[in-house]
This record gives structure tokens, sequence and C-alpha cells, in this order.
């Protein structure tokens, strides 16, 4: 994979902001040719508690602080997309988890480069990430985006013709019961992309031609996150679900689909 332009910020702790004395604690990077935007963060506070002896309720707090940031980064993964916009994140960070000026570092692989720039600039223990973080990536970012309240979660579709239930993550209700499927297209694997796009638009086709007794006409739509915004394959998938009226929103930019759901989508019912 030819290398391309990365940038990263050390993530500190700051216990006192007018004495300016930190701790590196994380790191953050972004390449946007990849539509990559990650933190890793040292799983403990032992460094932290070692040059400021922090214990009890601080240490407690700093956790929190951790947490609340890894979640931020999941939240703004589709709105820091250039070397300008993360630094305008940065910019933002006023309390004690601050970010140093971006640095540039040349990218070939993203997961290998965050791991080097971990093991060079902080060290120590890594908080383990949740693998199945898609979703919830996307939780995050309807609720940033304030639509959060107008979006049905796992939601269960009986599933005509195969005779089974499925349970879709995301939905929202605008005249049709429009179903959000998250679904990961791995990296440089065209073909293998083409049938994972090919089995998503034969049950979208399905779910499509069958309305539910509960929730009437269906709209299956697929939000697909590539290793890269240049992925190749993505032109591909896209018409392979095009062939079933399926649509297809792309993980990086969800502008679209968040303000098409604010302007349109009804008001999820209560239910019991």
């Amino acid at each position: 994979m030819n290398p391309v332009k990365g940038h990263y910020s050390i993530v500190q702790y700051c216990p006192d902001l007018a004495r300016r004395e930190t701790v590196n604690i994380g790191v953050v990077l972004l390449v946007p040719d990849r539509a990559f935007l990650q933190t890793r963060m040292v799983a403990d506070n032992e460094r932290v508690r070692h040059f400021f002896g922090t214990t009890g309720d601080d240490a407690k707090l700093l956790s929190d602080f951790k947490k609340s940031f890894s979640a931020r980064i999941e939240a703004e993964h589709g709105r820091v997309t250039t070397l300008e916009s993360f630094q305008k994140f940065i910019d933002t960070r006023g309390n004690q988890i601050q970010l140093t000026e971006p640095a540039f570092v040349k990218v070939r692989d993203c997961e290998e480069t965050l791991t080097q720039l971990f093991d060079q600039l902080v060290g120590g223990k890594v908080k383990q990430r949740n693998r199945e973080s898609f979703p919830k990536s996307l939780q995050a970012r309807f609720e940033a985006g304030k639509v959060a309240d107008l979006i049905e979660t796992n939601v269960s579709i009986s599933v005509p013709i195969l005779d089974r239930e499925t349970k879709i993550p995301f939905a929202f209700q605008n005249g049709a019961f429009h179903l959000l499927q998250p679904v990961v297209f791995p990296a440089d694997k065209e073909e293998a992309n083409f049938n994972r796009a090919l089995k998503y638009s034969m049950e979208g086709k399905i779910l499509q031609d069958h309305p539910d007794d509960e929730y009437g006409q269906l709209k299956f739509n697929v939000i697909g996150r590539f290793a890269s915004m240049s992925d190749p394959s993505i032109p591909i998938v896209r018409d392979v679900l095009k062939e079933s009226n399926v649509r297809l929103h792309l993980d990086h930019d969800l502008s679209g689909l968040v303000d098409e759901i604010r302007r349109t989508a009804k008001a999820r019912p209560k239910r019991a």
C-alpha cells in the first residue's frame, strides 16, 4: 500500500492548568486519505500517579476523562477529516485533557503507525478498544447530530422467504421505515467487497418487496465503512446495491443522512 500523509497529536493530562505541567497519556492519528481517525490511550494511571501523585477521586476523574475523550473521537469520525478540522478540534480542548499541535507522519498502515506512535511517545499498557465499535460510533454521531431521539435501535424484522428474523441496529420512519445497516468492507479486497454487497443487496430487495406487518413499507440502507475514501471498491459496492434500490451511505461522511433524518423523520413511538 502506497504511503499517505497522516497527522498525529499527543494526548496529555494537565492536572493544574495554571502550572501547565503535563504527562503523555495517549495519541490521536488522523489519516485523511484513509478516512482514519483513532486514539490510543494508556490503560492505567500509573505514570500520572508517579508524576503528580494522582489517586482516589482525582484518578477516577482522569479515568472518566479518558473514557469521555475516546467516545468523543469516535463521535468526530465523520467530521474531523482534514488537517484544518483536526486543528479546529484541537483548539476546542480546554479541560485537563490537552492535545499538542498536529505533526506530520508518513503512513502505510494506519493501525501499525498508531501503535508505533503510541510506543514511541507514550508507552505503557494500551487501553483495549472495543472491536465491535462501529455501531457504537454511529450511535455517538447520531447523538452529536441531535437526531438520536428520532432513531429506533435494535429493530427486529421478519425476513420473508428466508423464514427468519434479522436485527437492524438503527431505523427511522419518514413515510417508509428506513433500516440502517452498518457494514465494514475489508481493505483492498474488491471481490470480497462485491460478494458482501451482493448479500446485502439481495436481503434489501427481499425486505423492500415485502412490507412489514408492524412497520409497513421498508427501505434498506447500508452504512459502509471502507479502508479509505478512495477505495476502488466503493463504486462497485454502490452499483451492486443500487440494483436492488438499496442506498449506500459512506461512514466517513454522514452529514447528508443526518440532515435527512433531522428534516424528515417522525418522532419514534413510545413502546411498552
